[in-house]
């Protein structure tokens, strides 16, 4: 993987600076290419988390030494002011479906770059707020998903970009719990709860249908495509579980 670090200046001719890095990343996370603007905790944990499990991912900020330290984690880095639309066209944001507003703190910043993302119609914008005031006004401007840091951690977010997950909860760094619905080879057959386990690594652990509530998934099971289920595993089980 070869990372590129790109200066994005408002007046004047664009700089790029080429910084050569070998990577290698796992398939997990099967998605577009994702766009995070704001390199702080929750960014780079959610950049991060993308990258190691083989999405690419151009990272953005508007401090130079924050996107210097950490171009080594993501596929590529940007140095810009996104609040100015021309620097989001400059960066490509036409070419990204997916894109995580991780700037909380500074609220005119992020409500210029909100605002300059659904303009450019960007189709999955994930935005970060600090307060339920915050939030509202992201939603209000067009964001579908806003990100509360405080329930939402970077490594949750990462794999619920997908949209094949309804749910995610780590219980450990090698262990999580996700809710779905079920895979189309589920459906319709009775479930072999061991079997899943022998050959996904996923343990199936209850089901909702209809309008009842959540009971154990047990062997025998026939599921429905409308169904809802939960399992845990890896979470590179689980994003595999979920293809």
């Amino acid at each position: 993987m070869r990372i590129v670090v790109s200066v994005i200046q408002k007046k004047g001719p664009s700089l790029v600076k080429h910084f050569a890095f070998s990577s290698r990343a796992n398939q997990g996370i099967d998605i577009a290419p994702v766009m995070v603007i704001g390199l702080g905790r929750f960014g780079i944990s959610l950049a991060r988390e993308l990258t190691s499990n083989g999405v690419q991912v151009l990272g953005v900020d508007i401090d130079p030494k924050v996107v210097r330290e950490q171009a080594q984690f993501l596929t590529d880095a940007v140095i810009a002011d996104c609040a100015d639309p021309q620097a989001l066209a400059q960066i490509g944001v036409e070419e990204h479906k997916h894109v995580v507003l991780a700037i909380g703190s500074h609220l005119e910043a992020s409500i210029l770059t909100a605002s300059n993302l659904v303009e450019a119609g960007v189709p999955d914008i994930w935005a970060k707020a600090d307060s339920e005031a915050h939030g509202r006004i992201l939603s209000q401007l067009g964001v579908l998903h806003v990100i509360h840091p405080e329930r939402d951690t970077g490594r949750r977010v990462a794999h619920l970009l997908g949209g094949r997950m309804s749910e995610f909860a780590e219980i450990a760094p090698d262990f999580g719990v996700i809710s779905l619905a079920p895979p189309q080879w589920l459906v319709g057959a009775p479930v072999d709860v061991a079997k899943v386990w022998r050959e996904h690594g996923v343990q199936l652990i209850a089901v909702r249908q209809g309008d009842t509530g959540f009971v154990p998934l047990v062997d025998a099971t026939l599921l429905t495509p409308n169904a809802t289920i939960v399992a845990g595993g890896s979470p590179k089980a689980l994003e595999a579980f979920c293809r």
